[in-house]
């Protein structure tokens, strides 16, 4: 199969589409895994690019473009597309197309609102229930978080950020609520990002998170809620005030 990067360009179904071009995204370039349906492979690439902002609001896709472009049966890709329709994370637009919404400030005010809740209850779970290697990692990654920041690299920061929430939700024990706080978090994320990629608010994550870890060491169920909450609510002030300026 052949690579193809997002192109915002107008195809037959009218507007902005999805079009092959030089190889520059691998999309399904490598052979697909086995015993992993096809449709899933395509689903979890969609869903990823969708959350990276890679490709972008406003943007259509359409199922026959899309299985022309990667030579695949319909199927799959209709079968994808439905999935992220019903996470909200594409809407129907014309003939067998769909569009990737464009958030509003009011999108992004009820997103964080769940997030709050559900990572609050997470860190609450956690710190009942993690177990001692659970523990440890979350002190790993809380020390990584630093290491990354005093070297002053954001991408090191973000991913042990990203990681340390993961773990957390993961620490709860409740794959219901892992699997909807991963959601809302994928929703989230590309506002989310450039907020986070400043040092500023990478230092004030860092100290938020640590205050996370140690109320789940500690196991403070109280205390490791409220500060997730509080950590959540700072980033939700950020990322509102830097919309507010866009």
């Amino acid at each position: 199969m052949r690579s193809f990067e997002y192109s915002t360009q107008y195809s037959e179904y009218g507007g902005l589409s999805m079009v092959e071009r030089a190889p520059a995204i691998p999309i399904l370039a490598a052979p697909l895994p086995p015993r992993e349906p096809v449709s899933q492979v395509i689903y979890r690439h969609l869903r990823q690019h969708l959350a990276d902002a890679r490709i972008p609001p406003g943007t259509r896709l359409h199922e026959v473009e899309l299985a022309a472009a990667w030579r695949l049966s319909r199927t799959p890709v209709r079968e994808a597309l439905r999935r992220l329709e019903l996470e909200g994370f594409l809407r129907p637009a014309g003939r067998r197309g769909f569009e990737v919404p464009v958030r509003t400030r009011s999108d992004l005010e009820d997103l964080f609102d769940l997030q709050e809740v559900l990572e609050g209850l997470a860190a609450r779970r956690a710190a009942e229930r993690a177990a001692a290697p659970a523990v440890a990692r979350l002190n790993d990654l809380i020390r990584a978080h630093g290491a990354a920041l005093q070297r002053r690299d954001l991408d090191g920061v973000l991913a042990a950020h990203e990681e340390l929430h993961r773990a957390i939700t993961a620490a709860a024990g409740n794959a219901c609520l892992a699997a909807v706080v991963d959601l809302v978090r994928a929703h989230l994320q590309p506002a989310r990002m450039r907020v986070l990629r400043t040092r500023e608010r990478a230092t004030r994550s860092f100290r938020e998170m640590a205050k996370v870890t140690a109320a789940i060491r500690a196991r403070d169920p109280a205390r490791a809620e409220a500060a997730m909450r509080e950590h959540l609510a700072s980033v939700r002030a950020d990322v509102l005030a830097q919309w507010d300026q866009a």
